[in-house]
């Protein structure tokens, strides 16, 4: 947070945080970064979505499904609705078999796939468009976007940033193909953005 709160100034405001997090969930981990916050995968664009009614009962009927699967989440969000098997693996045939069903409830939304999640995004959102939108806004405007992203949800932000003549890394090799240059692990991102801070006048 310090880093970000210290970078935020010298870019004059132009640092986000585009995530598949819920705006409600991202907002207390990056209070006082001083940061644009995009949450739902740019469904939730710097600020909170009004929640859509038909999801608590599709949730409420996914996590009776799971229950089978002590590690399954059902992660509801305003706009949408993800699965996750990263800490049940053996439920990922009942989760995709819930997915179908949720395609179907659902005929508003689209699926998108990340590392052991499924979610139910509202049509044509993602963060490739948020990262379209941030960039026709004051302070972004005019400037090159740097975008960096561990997971395929990210590679649609990752392909905007190119295209608008700017950068992209990916963490790890997940999404590699997709980057202009690799970050090993997470630690490796903060030093750079140390770096930023110490070579950036205040």
């Amino acid at each position: 947070l310090q880093t970000l709160a210290a970078l935020a100034p010298r870019l004059n405001g132009a640092l986000a945080c585009i995530s598949g997090r819920a705006y409600a969930d991202l907002a207390p981990l990056l209070q006082g970064a001083g940061i644009a916050l995009v949450g739902s995968h740019g469904a939730e664009m710097l600020q909170a979505a009004p929640a859509d009614e038909r999801l608590a009962a599709l949730a409420q009927r996914c996590r009776q499904a799971l229950q089978p699967w002590p590690g399954a989440l059902v992660e509801e969000k305003p706009c949408g609705l993800a699965l996750h098997w990263r800490q049940a693996p053996a439920a990922e045939a009942m989760i995709r078999e819930l997915g179908a069903q949720l395609a179907a409830a659902l005929p508003t939304h689209g699926l998108c796939e990340g590392r052991k999640v499924i979610e139910w995004l509202p049509a044509h959102i993602d963060k490739g468009a948020a990262l379209q939108q941030l960039m026709q806004q004051a302070p972004y405007c005019g400037r090159m976007p740097v975008f960096i992203g561990d997971d395929t949800s990210d590679i649609s932000a990752m392909q905007a940033a190119r295209a608008l003549g700017g950068l992209a890394f990916a963490v790890g090799e997940r999404v590699a193909d997709h980057a202009d240059g690799v970050f090993a692990r997470p630690a490796n991102v903060l030093a750079w953005l140390e770096l930023q801070v110490r070579i950036r006048p205040a």
